[in-house]
Order: structure tokens, then sequence, then C-alpha cells
């Protein structure tokens, strides 16, 4: 059901052409290469990078459907969008209904997720002389002067203060493109690009928990090493990818 709301509604709320993960827009491949092009042109000697700590969890529900009742005036949809926020959450063998948030892993909150932050893409889109790219939560800043900079991340702080959201310091750069930085697994330098370190560390571990669970499912060691087979050419495809 909430797949055909998604359907509904998808060309109905506001999303921006510089929110990559909507459907249409490149995805992550995308807008890793207009980064590349960005830093290519050598206009754009610093950075911010930063993420949303926890945004599906933190999203106000009644200030995303007041955004939802302006863009659609059908009862039923938004109806079965009051539904989808009304979701329950299950701690301890307690189940309750959060007062805030989206639940992840559905078809309708990354749709969701562009719309809410519509006016910050639209926002930093118009600003003349930077660079900005969002990918979900994921923000990508980059200015001429070190003065643009702190005018940009400024600005981009009173957004989430609005909206009842914080930056998440372990994913968060500030400074000189030289020092490099991390956008969707990419490791960003004026010498070139590579895979970020975050990115290495995760797939390294991910290579470790599928052998492991696949041993403890019972799997033969030859079948467990297939599983992790399997999984680094999907990895090995997706470095081609973004790399690429």
């Amino acid at each position: 059901m909430l797949k055909w709301v998604a359907l509904q509604v998808e060309n109905r709320l506001p999303t921006h052409e510089r929110c990559a993960h909507i459907k249409g827009r490149g995805g992550g491949r995308q807008s890793v290469s207009e980064v590349r092009r960005a830093l290519a042109s050598g206009d754009f000697p610093f950075v911010y990078r930063t993420d949303i700590r926890g945004y599906y969890r933190h999203i106000r529900k009644e200030q995303l459907l007041s955004l939802v009742r302006q863009h659609l005036d059908e009862a039923v949809l938004t109806d079965l969008v009051e539904q989808y926020l009304d979701y329950s959450v299950e701690d301890g063998g307690d189940i309750f209904t959060p007062d805030k948030g989206i639940c992840r892993g559905c078809a309708l909150s990354p749709l969701m997720g562009a719309a809410l932050l519509y006016h910050v893409d639209d926002h930093f889109a118009a600003v003349e002389g930077i660079f900005y790219a969002r990918y979900m939560d994921d923000f990508v800043l980059l200015t001429r002067t070190r003065w643009q900079l702190r005018r940009c991340v400024k600005q981009l702080h009173e957004f989430f203060n609005l909206g009842g959201f914080e930056t998440h310091p372990d994913k968060t750069q500030l400074g000189r493109i030289e020092h490099g930085f991390d956008w969707l697994g990419v490791w960003f330098t004026p010498a070139g690009t590579s895979i970020a370190p975050r990115a290495l560390e995760n797939h390294l571990t991910q290579r470790l928990r599928l052998y492991e669970q696949a041993r403890r499912r019972g799997l033969l060691a030859t079948e467990a090493d297939a599983r992790v087979q399997a999984y680094l050419t999907r990895w090995n495809i997706w470095v081609m990818q973004m790399l690429g």
C-alpha cells in the first residue's frame, strides 16, 4: 500500500534536482561525478561535508504532515500518510508509537526525507559561487572563500535548528580540500579520488560478518566463501562505478 502511495505522490511533493537520492536524479554515482567536476574546475578550495544525526528518527511528524497537506488535497492519500506516520516500534517487549520519526525501509520514506528539506536545497542551489549537493541526510558544500564557507555553514545550521536536527560530529569535515573529505564513500583530494577510509572499514567488517553468519547457520566453509565472493563482486562493481 505504501509503495502505491509513493507512486501517487512522487511527482506532487517538492523535491529538488540537487537532492540526488530521488529516482531519476542519477543517485550517488551521479553526485560523486558532479563533485569531481566541481573540484576539477579549481574554483572551490573550501569544503563543508556533514550529515544529520539520526535524520529519520528526529523528523517532526506534525511538520511533515503539514507539508504533505500543502501539496495533496486527496483525503485518501493524506489519511494513508498519517497512518504511515503513526507507526509502532518494539523496545524490550513494549510496543509504542514514537513521538517523532518515520520508519526506515519503507518505499515512502526516501521521498518524505527529500521533500522535508526541499527549502534547504532550494536555498543553497540559488547561492552564487558555491557548489551544493545532498543525498538524503548527507550534505556537501564547496566554496571559493573561507567567508563563503562560514556563511553557508551558519545558514545550514540555522535550517537544522529550525527542523530540530543536529549534525553528526563523526561525519563532519570542514576546511580546505587539501585535507581530503568523504562524499558517499569516495575520498576526494586535489590529487584525485579513492575509496574513503570509513567505506573500506565498513567493507572489511561486512566481509567478516557475512562469513561468520554463514558458518553459524551451518554452511560449509566453501559455501561461506561463496557468499563472501558474491559480496566482493558487488563491492568491486560499486567501486568501479564510483571511481570510474
